[in-house]
C-alpha cells in the first residue's frame, strides 16, 4: 500500500488530481490520499504521514515547491519520491528541484497519461527500493541467526586443533569478519563443562530426546549466566563429547578469581534449573589463541580427575592431589551440615556459620518474613536429618511453632545467624556424649581401601562406606594422616605394586590393572614419580629382568 500527498495551493488542481487521476489503476487506495494547500501545510502533514509519493506544484505562495522540497529533507528526513509541476518557462526550477531530490516532473497543464507514467515509474522504484529494504533485513536476520554458529565453528577449530602458524593470518581474518576479535587482542581463559553420568542419561531416559534437552537447558543456563555475572566477552562451543567449552576474555591471572566464582554458579543453577549434575574443569593459566588447544587439553585432563575426587564440582589443576575444593562445607548441603554437627568442633562450626547471611542471600528472597521461613524450614530439614542419625531431642517436632517464634524476633541477617549457629552448637553437643572417635571413621576408610584398591575407587565412595560426606573425610585424612585421601590410595596402591613387580610373572600392565590403574602408561609415570624409577628400573635396580 502507497500513501500519496498532493500539495497545490490552487484547489481546483489539487482536488483535480485528487478525485479525477486514476490512481486505483495504479494501486492505490483513494484513503490514501492527502492534500495541502500550501507548503508548510505539506510539511506538517509529511511528519504526521510519512507519505511515500509527493506530487507538488513547483511555484506557490508562502513557500515555493523548492523550498519544500529542500525543507523535506532537512526537517522531516523524508525518504519517499517527490515529482514537481512546473511550466514550461520554469527549467532552471525543475533542474533545481531536481538536484534538490525530486525524481521527475510534469509540465503543465497535466497531461494523465502523461502524470500516470511518471507516477507509475516512481512508485515502481519505491517497490524495488522497498524490496532490497526487505532482502537487505532478511539477509542481516540469517547474518544474526548464522553469526553465533559460525563464531562456534572458527573458535572450535582454534581450541581443538594445535597451533598451526600456516593459517595464523587466516583465522585472523575470519576472527575480524565474525566480531571476535578479542580473542587475538585478550588474554583468555578456558573452562570445560561436562555433564556427570551422562551415558547413563541417555541410556535410561525417560522420553525422547532427553539428552538433547538436557544439553539445551544447560546451554541456555551458561550463556544467561555469562550476560549476567561475566562483563568480558566470552563464547562458547560444544565439542564432539558433548563438553561445554566456553573461552572468556581474561587479560590477567587474577581475573580468573571471578572466572572460578562464575563456574561455581554455573553448577548451582544448572543444578536447581536442569536438575542434573556437571563437573567443571577449568584450565589453570591464562593464554592467547596459540595457547588455546593447550588450554582446552589441559581443561579436560582436569575433568578425568573427578573419577577419584567425585563430581559436581569445579576441578582445578591446583587442587588434584589435595583435595582443596572439599575443605569447603556447602551450608545448603544438609549431609554436609550434619557430619559438622557431628564430628565439627565449635569453632568449625561457627567458622563454617560466617558464610550463612550469603547463603540466605542465594535464595532471592527481600521480605524479612520470606527469609524467616526459609530459615525455619532449612532448620527444620535439618533437624530430621540428625533425628535419622540418632539425635534424641523431639521438641522440635512436638512444638516446631516455638522455633518460629524464635526466629521472628529476629530481623537481620547477623542476629538470624547467632540463633541458627546457637541450634547447632546444642546438637552438636549431644552427639559427643556418644561421640565416636575420628580417628575410627579413618580407620574403616583405610581398611576400605586396603581391601579394595584394585577398584575403581573414589573419595565419594569410600565415604559412603564410613558414613561420612566427601567433604568430612577429605578433611578428616588431612587432619588425622596429614595427607590427602588420594595421597593416601597411591601410596597403598603404589606398595602393592612394589610387592607384586617383585614376582617377574607378573607383567607390568597386569600389576597397573590390578591396582587400580588401566592406563599402564599413566601407572607408569605416578611410579616414578612416587618411587623415583619406573617400574621396569625397579625391578633392575633389584636384581630382576624381565624377559
Amino acid at each position: 500500500m502507497y500513501r500519496v500527498l498532493i500539495v497545490d495551493d490552487e484547489k481546483e488542481i489539487r482536488e483535480g488530481l485528487r478525485l479525477r487521476f486514476p490512481w486505483v489503476d495504479c494501486g492505490i487506495d483513494l484513503d490514501e490520499i492527502y492534500t495541502a494547500d500550501d507548503g508548510e501545510t505539506a510539511l506538517e502533514l509529511t511528519e504526521q504521514l510519512n507519505p511515500d509519493l509527493i506530487v507538488t506544484d513547483i511555484k506557490m505562495s508562502r513557500m515555493s515547491g523548492l523550498e519544500f522540497i529542500q525543507s523535506l529533507h532537512q526537517r522531516c528526513n523524508f525518504s519517499g519520491k517527490s515529482i514537481v509541476i512546473s511550466g514550461y518557462d520554469d527549467f532552471d526550477l525543475v533542474k533545481h528541484a531536481m538536484q534538490l531530490g525530486a525524481i521527475d516532473y510534469v509540465l503543465k497543464p497535466i497531461n494523465i497519461e502523461e502524470l500516470s507514467q511518471v507516477i507509475r515509474k516512481a512508485l515502481s522504484q519505491i517497490r524495488e527500493e522497498r524490496l532490497d529494504k526487505q532482502n537487505k533485513l532478511l539477509l542481516e536476520n540469517q547474518v544474526h541467526f548464522a553469526l553465533p554458529k559460525m563464531q562456534e565453528e572458527v573458535v572450535r577449530e582454534a581450541a581443538e586443533n594445535e597451533y598451526n602458524p600456516y593459517w595464523e593470518s587466516r583465522m585472523m581474518h575470519r576472527l575480524g569478519n565474525l566480531q571476535l576479535e578479542w580473542l587475538t587482542q585478550h588474554k583468555l581463559a578456558l573452562m570445560l563443562i561436562e555433564v556427570d553420568d551422562l551415558k547413563a542419561i541417555d541410556q535410561g531416559k525417560l522420553y525422547r530426546k532427553e539428552k538433547e534437552l538436557v544439553l539445551f537447558g544447560i546451554s541456555n543456563v551458561v550463556k544467561q549466566t555469562l550476560q549476567e555475572e561475566y562483563a568480558h566477552p566470552a563464547c562458547m562451543y560444544s565439542d564432539a563429547k558433548s563438553r561445554f567449552v566456553i573461552v572468556l576474555s581474561c587479560n590477567h591471572q587474577e581475573q580468573l578469581c571471578s572466572i572460578k566464582d562464575i563456574a561455581v554458579t554455573c553448577i548451582e543453577r544448572i543444578n536447581g534449573y536442569v536438575k542434573v549434575k556437571v563437573s567443571i574443569g577449568l584450565a589453570s593459566t591464562v593464554g592467547g589463541i596459540k595457547q588455546l588447544h593447550e588450554m582446552r587439553q589441559e581443561a579436560a585432563d582436569i575433568l578425568e580427575q573427578k573419577a577419584v575426587y567425585g563430581g559436581n564440582r569445579l576441578l582445578l589443576r591446583q587442587d588434584l592431589g589435595v583435595d582443596a575444593e572439599f575443605s569447603e562445607l556447602s551450608i545448603g548441603n544438609v549431609n554436609e551440615m550434619f557430619d559438622l554437627i557431628r564430628y565439627g568442633s565449635d569453632r568449625e562450626i561457627r567458622t563454617v556459620m560466617q558464610s550463612f547471611p550469603e547463603f540466605v542471600r542465594t535464595w532471592g528472597a527481600t521480605n524479612i518474613k520470606d527469609i524467616q521461613q526459609k530459615i525455619f524450614e532449612w532448620l527444620l530439614e535439618l533437624f530430621k536429618k540428625a533425628a535419622a542419625g540418632g539425635w534424641k531431642e523431639r521438641g522440635w517436632e512436638r512444638n516446631p511453632i516455638a522455633i518460629w517464634d524464635r526466629l521472628e524476633q529476629y530481623d537481620t541477617l547477623d542476629s538470624l545467624r547467632i540463633q541458627v549457629e546457637s541450634y547447632l552448637v546444642s546438637i552438636a553437643a549431644d552427639f559427643r556424649k556418644n561421640w565416636v572417635p575420628q580417628s575410627q571413621i579413618i580407620s574403616e576408610a583405610e581398611k576400605v581401601i586396603q581391601r579394595n584398591y584394585g577398584d575403581n575407587l573414589t573419595l565419594h565412595t569410600v565415604s559412603l562406606e564410613v558414613h561420612v560426606t566427601p567433604v568430612w573425610l577429605s578433611k578428616l585424612f588431612k587432619k588425622e594422616k596429614q595427607q590427602t585421601f588420594l595421597e593416601y590410595l597411591t601410596e597403598v596402591r603404589i606398595e602393592k605394586a612394589k610387592e607384586m613387580l617383585g614376582d617377574v610373572a607378573n607383567k607390568i600392565y597386569q600389576v597397573s590393572q590390578e591396582v587400580g590403574y588401566r592406563d599402564p602408561v599413566h601407572f607408569t609415570k605416578l611410579f616414578k614419580k612416587n618411587v623415583g624409577h619406573t617400574p621396569k628400573e625397579y625391578r633392575k635396580l633389584r636384581g630382576i629382568i624381565d624377559e
